[in-house]
């Protein structure tokens, strides 16, 4: 049967890379920043630095050590954030521990912080650790607030990349797909321009065609993705559920020299990828048409004044010694070898209060300054900064496609073409980006301060970590790898590989048990720790009972000991002890500083609502209560818990079974409004309609039921769904 060419859609949508954050709106009432003094905030810097030449070294045990001693030693200086959040960036991105990565950044997204940029990306990064420790729900809930608080900012782009992973690890797959809709740009037939992609990102993929909806369960839809400079891949996309019209894929692209087949798309500066897909059936009956989309290859760039190992930016510049410059920006990247990008130095100085009287005089004459409404000082419209010298510079590419490098030394004087300057002076590296992934061009610009003598740096000498200790260490975290190995398989239903990796994992924890109880103190903890989630991984719930147990015994205030009563709670639960259940999910809730309390208070309504499942008659409309009473309290109580939309779903169910179908369409209406991330969004809308027929409102209830159906075709109620709609529309609603 032919389809009608409106019916289809096939779109690119990019992941955007983080770029300046928008501030946060400040609340009238914001209190002001908790400051430290000026030498707290001097001292409290240069061990940071210390940490970071720990890091530099290789040292990163000691390095986080140094960024710790920064928390204690300053908690009132403005650094200590900046340390937080080099702890957590080290934990999360390297030693994949987002539970304890969580805790820092949560430390550094808290109104004290005056930096608003430093403490959206915290405020952003601890979401992300929530999914990254499987919490979707409350991920969800913190992503949405990024998107509220800061509706201006690239971090949007990374909010809903989130929640629509999220969503797809979950399998709300239609969800996953209007999130990630908004990521980016999305082209549509009546697109005339060409999309962009940053090369070093995922191209992503969007097929919406209806003849997907018959595809043989498994069937993935191969799309042929080229480029300008010779590289061709294919894509295979994923069906987006059962009977979808969508599919959605993804592909790497990096910058490098063409390697067909590899899986990879290899691209240049100034490079395109032009991706054709086959659609079977047009509105006209034609078959097998190409339909072919476009995206411009860019590189958003980024000026920067560093160290000599081009690693930190730096906001000094000693004169006599070298300016190191360094420009990242792929359009530039054109051929194999190292090609050349072309900015330029320019050094400014203070103007002088006469200088600025007279510029104020001069410009209010010929009528470019006017005075404001407010009576403003017209003086802060005046520039403080006089150029006094440019510098062209040429920067060439490093062994890293993409980046670009030059270094220029800083000389007293005036000589023609040379850098100059004085002590107090500012120096700017300006940079014109006339390619990226905004429209117009754009002046990127790094800038430092010139001073006399050397930089006062901090001098680390190496000291040796003991090699037992670091083995050990290293063990714990080699079974913290092979345990997310295991739990990916068995996500993936390959059971049989996944106890292979949980065995591994479980043998490199035993091995090392005796030495860490010797050693004590945090790495005995971690051992546990890991210990007790490889038993729950691998369904050994008398031994992950004990091991959790032996962490509560032995470190009463762990960071994991809400962690670990939720898990002993789940062991009780699936063994049908909910009483048992009921009072370990009521401990958690009575943690003070537990972000898992609203999830102890939702499974203590689940339990509650087994027990009432399995009960007699007589005794299972008191624990339909308790349970409707538990779910209440989420709502109530634990307002920012990712649960708060699962848990009022659950209470419009039970206005359902109580037929208060009036009070029942109020709480479906409040989810659907403001909790798009709720669970059960497919039995909501269905129990909605039954709701609205009830209520003799027969037409809105065939709009939700059809709601459903489009927006859940994968769901096992679609079909039901779809009958109702049948028998409606030939009853005339």
């Amino acid at each position: 049967m032919a389809i009608p060419l409106r019916d289809f859609s096939f779109s690119l949508f990019l992941l955007l890379p983080g770029a300046l954050l928008a501030q946060a709106p400040k609340d009238e009432a914001k209190p002001a920043a908790e400051r430290g003094s000026i030498i707290e905030d001097r001292a409290a810097r240069k061990l940071l630095q210390a940490g970071d030449a720990r890091l530099e070294l290789g040292e990163n045990e000691k390095a986080l050590e140094v960024w710790e001693s920064v928390v204690e030693r300053y908690p009132k200086s403005q650094v200590r954030f900046e340390a937080h959040l080099r702890l957590a960036d080290h934990l999360l991105k390297e030693l994949r521990d987002p539970d304890k990565a969580r805790l820092h950044y949560e430390a550094a997204a808290v109104e004290a912080h005056a930096n608003d940029e430093r403490r959206a990306y915290a405020y952003l990064q601890t979401g992300t650790c929530f999914y990254e420790a499987g919490n979707y729900g409350k991920c969800f809930t913190i992503m949405r607030d990024v998107i509220a608080r800061f509706p201006a900012s690239s971090r949007v782009n990374d909010a809903y990349y989130y929640i629509g992973l999220g969503h797809f690890k979950l399998g709300h797959y239609r969800r996953a797909i209007e999130a990630l809709e908004k990521v980016g740009t999305t082209l549509s037939d009546g697109d005339a321009g060409l999309d962009k992609v940053e090369a070093g990102k995922r191209l992503y993929i969007k097929i919406d065609d209806r003849d997907l909806a018959i595809l043989p369960p498994g069937e993935k839809v191969e799309v042929r993705c080229s480029t300008k400079g010779g590289d061709r891949e294919t894509v295979a996309c994923d069906p987006a559920g059962r009977n979808a019209r969508i599919a959605l894929g993804a592909i790497a692209t990096t910058l490098g020299p063409p390697v067909p087949g590899n899986g990879i798309l290899e691209v240049r500066g100034g490079d395109s990828v032009r991706v054709d897909y086959v659609d079977a059936h047009t509105a006209d009956k034609a078959s097998d048409v190409e339909r072919i989309k476009e995206v411009a290859v860019v590189g958003n760039g980024l000026a920067r004044i560093t160290d000599g190992s081009y690693q930190q930016d730096i906001q000094a510049l000693v004169l006599g010694k070298s300016v190191h410059l360094h420009v990242t920006d792929a359009d530039h990247d054109v051929s194999d070898g190292n090609d050349e990008l072309a900015a330029e130095l320019q050094v400014f100085r203070r103007k002088t209060p006469d200088e600025i009287d007279e510029e104020l005089a001069r410009r209010v004459a010929a009528g470019e300054l006017a005075e404001a409404a407010d009576g403003g000082d017209l003086k802060q419209q005046i520039d403080p900064l006089l150029l006094v010298r440019k510098v062209p510079v040429t920067l060439r590419e490093s062994a890293q496609a993409g980046q670009f490098r030059a270094s220029i030394p800083l000389r007293t004087g005036t000589a023609e073409g040379a850098l100059t300057g004085e002590p107090g002076q500012l120096v700017r590296l300006v940079y014109l980006d006339d390619r990226h992934l905004g429209e117009s061009p754009l002046v990127r610009t790094a800038e430092a301060r010139i001073v006399e003598g050397n930089l006062g740096e901090v001098r680390v000498t190496r000291t040796d970590i003991s090699d037992e200790e670091l083995r050990l260490k290293t063990q714990v975290r080699t079974a913290t790898a092979l345990t997310e190995v295991g739990n990916h398989y068995k996500e993936f239903g390959l059971d049989e590989k996944a106890d292979l990796k949980y065995a591994e994992a479980l043998g490199a924890c035993e091995e090392i048990l005796e030495e860490a109880r010797g050693s004590g103190g945090k790495l005995l903890e971690e051992t546990y720790v890991q210990l007790w989630r490889i038993y729950f991984a691998m369904d050994e719930l008398d031994l992950a009972l004990g091991m959790s147990q032996r962490l509560l015994a032995e470190f009463p205030s762990s960071a994991f000991i809400d962690e670990a009563m939720l898990q002993q709670a789940h062991v009780e639960r699936k063994r049908e002890n909910h009483l048992r259940a009921i009072g370990l999910y009521t401990s958690i809730t009575k943690l003070p500083d537990s972000p898992l309390r609203g999830e102890g208070q939702f499974y203590i309504g689940e339990c509650y609502e087994a027990m009432a499942l399995k009960a007699p008659k007589g005794q299972s409309a008191q624990l339909f209560e308790n349970a409707f009473l538990a779910y209440q309290k989420v709502y109530e109580q634990f307002p920012d818990s990712g649960r708060v939309g699962d848990a009022v779903a659950k209470m419009a169910a039970f206005y359902y079974q109580k037929e208060d179908y009036a009070r029942a369409v109020d709480v479906f209406e409040n989810v659907l409004s403001d909790h798009p991330d709720a669970n059960f969004l497919d039995v909501i809308l269905f129990n909605y309609g039954r709701c609205l027929y009830k209520l003799d409102r027969k037409p809105e209830a065939r709009r939700r039921f059809e709601q459903l159906i489009a927006d859940f075709p994968e769901s096992e109620i679609s079909t039901e769904a779809h009958k109702i709609v049948e028998a409606l529309k030939k009853a005339g609603f």
